[in-house]
């Protein structure tokens, strides 16, 4: 978990050091490839993006409704941190994307909502990730489904992220015990496609439906 509050963290300089790090690696080109051949996403669909930095699922996404003419598609995003949101803005500039600013732990969606939930590098900094997945799965109607990105433990992470306050990893083991802990079922691990080969020595994809 995090020393410092994930607010300050990433402040304009952090959002900055942040993307940086991230495109330095390919990031925004895996999330890309994997949300192009990877996510079922069907005309009519919510989707969440859950603690959004600056837009990197949200645009992939985006891109992909619009080059596959997908009809009544609502995209929501949330984060908790003011910089973020504005780098997220700039991000997806002229996409029809609603945003807010909340907490993963009291999120104002309805109940039973979202017909998909996407979330990168954010459950690292929750102080009680099983609190913030439950919060997740609220939102998420029965049959929806969530993917989660997110670094896995490892030496090389722990010296990679420290300047951003020392998040939270865990194992595909950990994160699969939390899964069913909090009700979700049909678990499965996912792999990068071999287009970002590399990011699979940095990340963990999983995949619950509720």
């Amino acid at each position: 978990m995090a020393d410092t509050p994930v607010v300050n963290i990433y402040d304009k300089s952090g959002c900055a050091r942040y993307k940086i790090l991230v495109e330095i690696v390919f990031y925004p080109l895996g999330i890309r490839n994997f949300i192009f051949r990877n996510i079922p996403i069907k005309d009519k669909d919510r989707i969440l993006d859950a603690g959004c930095g600056y837009g990197i699922l949200s645009k992939a996404i985006h891109d992909r409704v619009k080059k596959e003419g997908l009809a009544g598609i609502e995209q929501h995003a949330f984060d908790i941190s003011n910089d973020m949101l504005e780098a997220f803005k700039d991000t997806c500039r002229g996409a029809d994307i609603h945003l807010r600013k909340l907490d993963v732990r009291d999120l104002s969606y309805d109940d039973n909502y979202f017909d998909l939930i996407v979330t990168s590098a954010m459950l690292e900094y929750v102080p009680d990730i099983e609190e913030a997945l439950v919060s997740l799965k609220r939102c998420l109607r029965r049959e929806g489904r969530i993917y989660v990105f997110m670094s896995r433990k490892s030496p090389l992470n722990d010296l990679l992220f420290r300047p951003f306050g020392n998040p939270k990893c865990y194992s595909f083991s950990e994160l699969r015990a939390l899964f069913s802990r909090v009700g979700f079922r049909d678990i499965v691990r996912h792999r990068f496609p071999r287009q970002s080969f590399w990011l699979n020595g940095w990340g963990v994809i999983i995949e619950g439906t509720k």
